[in-house]
């Protein structure tokens, strides 16, 4: 199979598959795989908001310490091949052919009712363990429990990060039965770090969880947190009397690092023992996720890309940009109708000067003159104008946001556009 047979392949697969009561289904794949996930250590990584900052931090740091490291996310922004790396760099056209050329006939025989994600974890699974990764920081998907990398039976820790309500949440969830989901990973013995910052249910069920199963439970202890700066240029503090960075922008940047710090720290004391401060710093500092608070463009005008797409991930940003000082603040907006959209939106759009909205990026787009109207100021454009159309009214002295949906950002880095 060559690249363009492997992703007709891959994108034949729904993206969520015959629904699933319990893990057997991946199991039953990966035993006639050969277990490969047997093979690696892992940190496994779940959440509702933040997980690809803090995977992106806690990676680099260990690559750094000269770990071979795996990094498993989701989704992709650029290509598909984004999502599975080692020491941040791309699984290869030739490395993603030649894998699924060797995993299609088990997948065929064993099962045609799986997601893109189940096939897309195979095939991470078979990689990392043909290179040999030392270490592989995963990113869980939807779930916990359920989540199909959770057929992992050990991990070296369970990282989670913000709970928060997303597009369940309109299903009748609450928050206490989505941290129950991501709490799912959390294995006996297994350290387990949450983020800081969570609602007091959230962190109770968490520490009941983690001395049921006999885990050290650790998280950031923000008393000891000392913020030196926090703009659109980055972010400076210290914490537990050692100075660190942030390049990704935004106050929830900085739980992200603490969850980062307090899980690398966790690492060392149990047998990684190659990581140093030193380490932990260039990895915060350095660490760059495409689509998060991603600056695109400096100045005239400053452009920023942000995945933000639920309440809590639109209030984050929101606390953001209204200390940005540029003006006009123009957003270009694109949201999904199983989103609760609507309070989302209502986060960002008092600091909004207009917003240029618009459709059809991805299925089940909200439609641009719905989301024109939760806006002061709103209009609806093509994906082929809005980017263009923002920048000519934000001038030279003012801020355009792209932001509403991961598929927008990346719909939108795939079209490009130009800056007179």
């Amino acid at each position: 199979m060559d690249i363009y047979e492997t992703m007709e392949y891959i994108n034949g697969f729904s993206k969520l598959g015959k629904p699933v009561h319990n893990l057997l289904r991946f199991a039953r794949i990966m035993r006639a795989l050969g277990d490969p996930q047997n093979k690696l250590n892992f940190v496994h990584v779940a959440g509702t908001n933040g997980k690809g900052s803090t995977v992106r931090m806690i990676s680099g740091s260990l690559t750094k310490a000269g770990y071979k490291t795996g990094e498993f996310t989701s989704p992709y922004i650029k290509v598909y091949n984004d999502r599975i790396k080692i020491d941040g760099v791309n699984i290869s056209d030739m490395e993603l052919a030649e894998i699924v050329t060797q995993i299609r006939p088990i997948i065929d025989g064993l099962c045609t009712e799986c997601s893109q994600f189940e096939i897309t974890t195979a095939i991470a699974f078979v990689y990392f363990a043909s290179q040999k990764c030392d270490i592989v920081v995963l990113e869980a998907g939807i779930g916990g429990l359920l989540d199909c990398t959770n057929v992992i039976e050990k991990s070296c820790a369970s990282v989670i990060t913000s709970i928060s309500l997303d597009h369940t949440a309109i299903l009748g969830d609450t928050v206490e039965k989505i941290a129950r989901q991501k709490a799912g990973i959390i294995k006996q013995g297994c350290p387990l770090i949450l983020a800081p910052s969570q609602e007091r249910e959230v962190h109770a069920l968490m520490y009941r969880t983690a001395m049921q199963f006999n885990s050290p439970f650790v998280t950031p202890n923000k008393d000891r947190l000392k913020v030196e700066k926090c703009d659109f240029t980055g972010s400076k503090f210290t914490y537990k009397g050692m100075a660190y960075l942030v390049s990704m922008l935004g106050k929830h940047q900085i739980d992200n690092a603490l969850t980062a710090i307090e899980t690398l720290y966790t690492l060392k004391n149990t047998g990684w023992n190659r990581l140093s401060y030193v380490h932990i710093y260039e990895g915060v500092k350095t660490a760059e996720v495409p689509s998060r608070c991603q600056v695109i463009h400096s100045d005239k005008p400053f452009i920023m890309i942000d995945g933000a797409h639920n309440p809590d991930g639109m209030r984050a940003l929101a606390d953001f940009v209204r200390t940005v000082p540029k003006t006009p603040k123009i957003m270009v907006c694109g949201m999904m109708e199983d989103k609760d959209w609507q309070t989302a939106v209502g986060y960002i759009s008092r600091y909004i000067d207009k917003a240029v909205c618009l459709d059809g990026f991805a299925p089940k787009t909200v439609f641009a003159p719905k989301l024109a109207e939760m806006f002061r100021d709103g209009e609806t454009s093509s994906i082929n104008d809005a980017v263009t159309r923002a920048v000519s009214l934000a001038g030279e002295h003012g801020m355009v946001l792209i932001a509403g949906s991961l598929y927008l950002a990346a719909a939108i880095q795939k079209h490009g556009f130009k800056i007179n």
